[in-house]
């Protein structure tokens, strides 16, 4: 009985191991942010952090990201904006060596689930720079997804709050993404 038992626990001690290092998190999760493209302004390079999962094509910018939440984000596109959702997001540094190029595209969310997801939206615009309001946004990530001529486009955001010490806070986002 003692060897029964033995080869029991030995069994499931063996089929209990940690060699599955494959991530959790699906790689085109709505909710996924594997890294961001911070910039000030428009003309601003940006400090790209981690291996964004966005799917701009050149489509449009975001700024300032980070976004402080008692100011405004801006959005700069060539073509009208005809709405913005913005969908909280979990930073995970997983797929880092992913080329996101290959699997996202325009139809991967539908609108529907972008729509039910999202935690801000404006709907029914017509622009190529619209001032979002975001005060009422908390610290974390977001992606922010924009229909412009009916193809849906995103990046990641990164919101935080007066209170936090702008240079220290920025620091361990930095951090984070090394």
């Amino acid at each position: 009985m003692k060897k029964i038992l033995f080869i029991l626990i030995s069994l499931l001690a063996i089929s209990c191991s940690n060699d599955d290092k494959t991530p959790q998190t699906d790689k085109t999760s709505i909710n996924l942010v594997t890294g961001v493209d911070f910039r000030q302004t428009t003309d601003d390079m940006g400090l790209k952090l981690g291996n964004p999962n966005t799917f701009v094509k050149n489509k449009f910018i975001i700024y300032p990201n980070p976004a402080r939440n008692n100011n405004n984000l801006y959005i700069s596109a060539q073509e009208n904006i005809t709405a913005i959702w913005l969908v909280p997001a979990t930073p995970e540094k997983i797929y880092q060596s992913v080329d996101f190029s290959t699997i996202l595209n325009s139809s991967l969310y539908s609108e529907q689930s972008i729509i039910s997801s999202s935690k801000l939206s404006l709907n029914e615009l017509a622009t190529n720079n619209p001032k979002l309001d975001i005060k009422t946004l908390t610290t974390g990530y977001y992606k922010i997804f924009v229909k412009i001529g009916g193809l849906i486009y995103w990046d990641n955001l990164y919101v935080y709050t007066d209170a936090e010490d702008n240079e220290e806070h920025f620091n361990t986002l930095k951090n984070f993404w090394k």
